[in-house]
């Protein structure tokens, strides 16, 4: 069912991306709702959608969803510091002239942004990541979760570095793919550690989409953030992303192992 579910969303994404080309970024972010919706329909029709919503809402799991929600926003908070530090420590980013925010049409009413995360995170996290933690060991499975995550931002991707005519186009898409994988190291371990309830990786997949484009740009749309630069580079979801997630991914990884925490 891991397969069938990741396959799904996947095709569903990339005809609805095909088939809305001509559409703004706001519509095509609709396909956010597409893995939750997944879900519901594969726990349906596996008979088994109420455990799956008391799961989700964490019930029986209430102390956990509160801790590792405030968890999870210390994380997002720690990540894009890093990234902030290590572009401009590096020269790759400039501090922005003037106020500005990269923040995307569909996120600027924070909570239709947190309701489009949770769309996500009720697939991802609350439905692919256990399904894949029943067969495989937490590298493995939050890995495979991480690629199709990844995927998932693929088609719109592709469509929004061609409509805008991107600089190194193919270059930006795979690391945006590729900082999903490792974003679900710490997405995935909030989740494992929460009982796949949906509350602490939505809120630090909501919050992320908050501070991130506000600080950092949006390497989707290529509009700068507080610091300005090739957004490939210094984007949380770019290499700069990519390099600071990859220590923590590391750690997360070993207390799943070893249950530090």
């Amino acid at each position: 069912m891991c397969f069938i579910f990741t396959v799904t969303v996947l095709f569903i994404t990339s005809v609805w991306v095909l088939m809305l080309k001509n559409e703004s970024f706001l519509t095509l972010a609709y396909a956010m709702f597409f893995p939750g919706a997944t879900a519901l329909a594969m726990s349906v029709i596996q008979g088994d959608i109420f455990s799956f919503i008391m799961q989700a809402m964490g019930i029986g799991k209430v102390v956990e969803s509160v801790v590792f929600s405030a968890t999870s926003v210390v994380l997002v908070c720690l990540l894009i510091g890093c990234c902030v530090i290590l572009t401009l420590g590096m020269g790759w980013a400039s501090i922005a002239e003037g106020q500005q925010s990269g923040i995307h049409e569909h996120n600027k009413n924070p909570l239709w942004g947190y309701l489009r995360a949770a769309g996500e995170e009720l697939g991802w996290r609350c439905y692919l990541l256990p399904c894949l933690m029943a067969r495989y060991e937490p590298l493995l499975a939050i890995t495979i979760s991480g690629i199709a995550w990844g995927l998932f931002h693929v088609p719109v991707m592709i469509l929004l570095m061609y409509t805008l005519k991107s600089p190194r186009p193919y270059l930006t898409v795979f690391i945006q793919c590729l900082s999903c994988i490792m974003a679900a190291f710490p997405h995935g371990w909030v989740a494992i550690k929460s009982g796949y309830s949906l509350w602490a990786a939505t809120i630090m997949h909501g919050t992320w989409n908050q501070i991130n484009p506000r600080l950092l740009g949006s390497i989707y749309t290529q509009t700068p953030g507080r610091l300005t630069g090739s957004q490939w580079v210094i984007n949380g979801e770019g290499l700069a992303g990519v390099i600071v997630t990859l220590p923590l991914a590391a750690l997360l990884i070993m207390d799943l192992k070893y249950n530090w925490i």
